[in-house]
Formats: C-alpha cells, structure tokens, sequence
C-alpha cells in the first residue's frame, strides 16, 4: 500500500500536540510556584524542597520537549511547504485544482511520486530543485492509502 498525501495535510499545521504540551508546561508552572510558596512557608520541612525541585525538573523536561517539537515542526513545514508549492504549481499548470493532486512523499526530493487525477508520475528534479519533469510511472501496489 502507498501513502499519497493531500495538499490539505502538507499545509496543515501540527496543533493537537503543541496544545497538549503546553498545557502540562501551564500546570508544571503552577504546581512549581505552590511548591515553591509552601516550601519558602515551612523552610524546616524538606520534603517541600524535593518536590519543588522534582517539579522544577520536570517543568525543564517538557519545556526541552516542547523546543524539540518547535524545532521538527518548523522543519517539517519547509517541508511541505516545497512540496505544496510543487503540487500548487502543477495544478495551475495543468488545470486542475490542487485538491485532485497528491504526493506520496512530505520532503521535495527526486524520484517522488505525483498522483494525479487516474494517472500516477515520477517527479524528476534539477540539482538545485528550480525545475521538475514529470515522467508516468506505474505501481506495483495498486492500492493507495490517502492521508487527508
């Protein structure tokens, strides 16, 4: 089975896992500033220190978490964004709109695949990516998962 992906998914931007993360970081930085309050409160009890440092720690956790995803999701919109031109490209040269037009790979590289309409192409692309060509190919595997 190949994987095509539509022009909606290449543009879409990645929000369900950014809203999760950011709400532990919300309520990290809660729980860290009442551990912190009790703790200044009762300085002689240490148990109130170990969890505003085991809370401070995890808050450094998600916080690097949330960098990295931040980071891969910034890389992974140039991404699509290639490949979405490429697809927005196409359809405004052919004619057909850009929601008929899938790609089986998220990265714009030589040798991908184009789905269009009932025909399948390879995408042949100069060394700099300026200029693309399109060849017909033929799948071994007829069926076509669509990720939307």
């Amino acid at each position: 089975m190949t994987n095509f992906y539509t022009y909606q998914f290449l543009t879409r931007q990645p929000s369900r896992v950014n809203a999760i993360i950011w709400s532990i970081v919300f309520v990290l930085v809660v729980v860290t500033i009442i551990t912190l309050f009790l703790f200044l409160r009762h300085r002689d009890d240490g148990k109130y220190r170990e969890l505003t440092i085991i809370t401070i720690l995890c808050l450094l956790l998600t916080m690097t978490i949330q960098y990295d995803q931040w980071t891969q999701n910034k890389n992974s919109r140039a991404n699509n964004g290639q490949v979405a031109n490429l697809i927005k490209q196409m359809a405004t040269e052919r004619h057909v709109s850009v929601n008929n037009i899938y790609s089986n790979s998220t990265d714009l590289k030589d040798g991908m695949l184009i789905k269009m309409k009932n025909s399948v192409y390879e995408v042949e692309l100069n060394s700099d990516n300026s200029s693309y060509q399109l060849h017909p190919a033929h799948l071994t595997n007829r069926k076509i998962n669509l990720i939307k």
